[in-house]
């Protein structure tokens, strides 16, 4: 029983997605209908001002799949990007979901916030889904009614893409250098053995000079080091304001689903105003 409860339970961007449903026209309309009767013309201005605001928020997400321009891994593209790839699991993850379903990587209600990777033939990037809207239809393959996202479909997404690691790593070079040699600091004894070459017991200017230069090396190696390493892709919420989703529908039905029930929640907000008149 909870598990259904869980599953129906609305989620990030309901509405918006509701309202670009023939099923949320209908209700819309019954809804229209009932304050009508209940309460005389006037107060239709109040889904009629809904319907605009569904109109517009609609016909911005339809501008922004067609404008946003689809984006490689490899190319090194940074901030509000769009992506597209197979879903897949996090390196080293065999299992996830319920045991009454396949290998699950987004399930409403359960599976909500568990990061998972999107892969192109380029690279790959880790998504979370915390912040970010998934616009979820039923796989193919499994229970024809769950939304739910599965390894191995090919997922859209319209996100902030931040890289870390590798060239984009950055590093305060003073700030680190003086966390190693405080770090070196603590242990004198080390540091008199290396370093004290005239053996009095102490470390002079000019050997605290070799010091600071050992460390410098150090310090460079290191970041070197790191720059070396596999950079990681993260796709999070946009730092700008811009709606971010993920969806398993391709993007070119999206795009017309949007478009075309902005038109008809503006062309009701239009025609209850000129009714009204």
């Amino acid at each position: 029983m909870w598990m259904w409860l869980n599953i129906l339970r609305p989620k990030r961007g309901f509405l918006m997605h509701f309202a670009s449903t023939f099923r949320g026209i209908l209700v819309w309309v019954i809804i229209s209908l009932w304050l009508y009767r209940a309460y005389g013309p006037q107060v239709l201005l109040l889904p009629a001002t809904f319907s605009l605001l569904f109109s517009l928020g609609l016909y911005r997400r339809y501008r922004l799949i067609v404008d946003t321009p689809t984006s490689k891994l490899s190319s090194g593209a940074q901030g509000y990007v769009e992506l597209q790839g197979i879903a897949a699991l996090l390196e080293g993850e065999y299992m996830r979901g319920l045991p009454e379903l396949p290998v699950t990587l987004w399930l409403p209600g359960y599976i909500e916030d568990e990061p998972f990777v999107l892969t192109d033939e380029q690279g790959c990037c880790v998504v979370n889904p915390q912040s970010i809207e998934l616009v979820v239809r039923p796989a193919d393959n499994h229970w024809w009614w769950l939304p739910a996202i599965y390894p191995g479909q090919v997922l859209y997404a319209l996100g902030e893409l931040c890289t870390y690691g590798g060239e984009n790593l950055t590093v305060n070079y003073r700030q680190r250098l003086l966390e190693v040699l405080a770090d070196w600091k603590r242990r004198p004894f080390l540091l008199l053995q290396q370093f004290d070459t005239n053996r009095n017991g102490k470390l002079d200017p000019d050997e605290w000079s070799v010091v600071q230069d050992a460390a410098a090396r150090w310090v460079e190696d290191d970041i070197e080091e790191h720059k070396a390493t596999r950079q990681t892709h993260w796709l999070d919420v946009d730092k700008a304001g811009q709606w971010c989703m993920v969806t398993n529908i391709p993007p070119e039905s999206l795009a017309k689903r949007y478009y075309g029930f902005a038109w008809l929640h503006g062309l009701g907000w239009l025609g209850t105003l000129l009714w009204l008149m």
